[in-house]
């Protein structure tokens, strides 16, 4: 049960690392070559599009590190208590900062900032929405390598 659950972890983590790579250095690029109404059209499509995708790969992995976490008695007092125990202990906060700062890029800069292209104001939500972005991209690399060193632990 522990290796189907640290194998499922991984390829979520796959799915969500990988995913974000190609967003943050093949898709965005050429959306940032578009203009207007069709640039606010092509970065709405690409969020619906990967949404399901990037939240259900969040959620599984959710799932099955909290799953995994209880197999391998993560939060028990021994374990807890040890440099093991705060390494996994930051990387939870990590992850909850992730989930936080993913929800706000997705569903309330993102958004609006959409809005503000199709009505042709001007995007003072744009650096806001970057520097959010790059939060959760620095998160998403090192959730993962947290995951790494605690598996050599």
């Amino acid at each position: 049960m522990v290796e189907t659950l640290h194998v499922l972890h991984l390829l979520g983590a796959a799915l969500w690392v990988g995913g974000t790579f190609a967003l943050v250095f093949t898709a965005v690029p050429v959306i940032r070559t578009f203009e207007g109404p069709e640039r606010a059209r092509a970065l709405r499509e690409l969020g619906e599009r990967w949404r399901p995708i990037g939240w259900g790969s969040l959620f599984g992995l959710g799932v099955t590190g909290l799953a995994y976490a209880a197999q391998v008695h993560a939060f028990s007092h021994d374990r807890i208590h040890s440099a093991w125990g705060v390494i996994f202990l930051v990387k939870l906060v990590l992850v909850g900062l992730l989930v936080v700062s993913a929800y706000v890029h997705d569903f309330l800069l993102g958004p609006q900032l959409s809005r503000q292209i199709r009505a042709g104001q001007p995007q003072t939500l744009r650096p806001r929405l970057i520097w959010v972005g790059w939060a959760s991209f620095v998160l998403m690399l090192a959730i993962p390598a947290l995951g790494a060193i605690l598996s050599h632990i």
